[in-house]
């Protein structure tokens, strides 16, 4: 009878370990919010057929991202995952003479300004490494289609925009993204996940291409 101790004792620990795991598994939801930065981005040049040159320009890469998805929990370490992303927008204006054509009969000054932003969907595999019952890191790599959007804002000093006035454009494509994160479980269903995304080579030939990073806190809810 003492013999088959240590193999009960062995069957409870197998049972109860096939229970944990299985509490992982199921839908899950989940939103986040973050500071985004482009790793490349656009030239003051952009105003170069637009300003004489000798204008002052500024420029901002980093944004606020912010993100919203949903995904299935396969078991303790795979979770296949979509959602939509917001990367933010990099800015930039000038002033300076404005280049008109035709020339008017006295310099005209003004102002400039471009705004170029990306959001999309994406579609990952998310692997988890349990550390402890309630904490976990994680990896991800996937698909993100994404579209790039961008206006160009132009107005004289005087209140006439002399046909120049605003325009806009788009373009769309697909590359991947990839990840690493923390995870921490307050209770069964619910979680925060702090996590660094890279998305790829966003953009064509036409608008140049540059990765963007998102750095991000999230709060998910687990349906168990």
């Amino acid at each position: 009878m003492p013999a088959k101790t240590p193999c009960l004792a062995g069957l409870l620990l197998a049972l109860a370990c096939s229970a944990a795991f299985a509490q992982d598994e199921g839908l899950y939801l989940g939103v986040g919010a973050g500071r985004s930065r482009i790793k490349d981005p656009a030239s003051c040049s952009e105003f170069a057929g637009l300003l004489d040159p000798g204008y002052s320009c500024s420029l901002t890469s980093t944004d606020t991202g912010w993100k919203i998805f949903g995904g299935y929990q396969a078991n303790r370490i795979i979770a296949f995952e979509v959602g939509y992303v917001d990367l933010g927008a990099e800015r930039l204006s000038a002033s300076g003479r404005l280049i008109l054509v035709p020339p008017p009969l006295i310099p005209t000054t003004g102002s400039a300004s471009a705004k170029i932003g990306a959001d999309g969907f994406t579609f990952d595999m998310v692997l988890s490494a349990p550390i402890t019952e309630a904490f976990s890191l994680s990896a991800r790599a996937g698909w993100f289609a994404w579209t790039l959007k961008t206006s160009i804002t132009a107005n004289a000093g005087n209140g006439f925009t002399f046909g120049l006035g605003s325009q806009s454009d788009s373009t769309s494509g697909n590359s991947f993204d990839l990840g690493v994160g923390a995870r921490y479980d307050f209770g069964r269903n619910v979680g925060v996940r702090v996590e660094f995304q890279r998305f790829r080579d966003i953009g064509d030939d036409k608008t140049g291409k540059s990765d963007v990073d998102l750095i991000s806190a999230s709060l998910i809810y687990r349906f168990r």
